[in-house]
């Protein structure tokens, strides 16, 4: 059985609706660019929020585990801790003493 397709004939567009297709086109493009940068912050969101996580419970293991670099290091970062957080991280940290 022959496979080929006869070319369709259709009738030239008029330059109208060939700028109106193109632009139809670009909207659907860039929307998907727009997309795909979403989906590149909320990424690196996760991926930051994530190290972040990591790296506090490290902190946490060694400050449990080295009471004493835990009583020299918290007062140069808790000025770094808002206000707010302050009182559960000192809790957090004295939960393991």
């Amino acid at each position: 059985m022959p496979t080929s397709a006869a070319p369709k004939a259709t009738k030239p567009k008029s330059p109208e609706e060939r700028r109106a297709a193109l632009e139809a086109r670009r909207a659907k493009l860039d929307l998907g660019i727009r997309a795909l940068a979403s989906e590149e912050r909320e990424r690196r969101r996760r991926e930051d929020t994530r190290g972040k996580i990591v790296l506090g419970g490290a902190l946490l293991a060694y400050f449990r585990k080295e009471p004493i670099a835990a009583r020299a290091l918290m007062p140069r970062l808790l000025p770094l801790i808002a206000e707010r957080d302050r009182t559960l991280v000192v809790r957090l940290l004295e939960q393991g003493q």
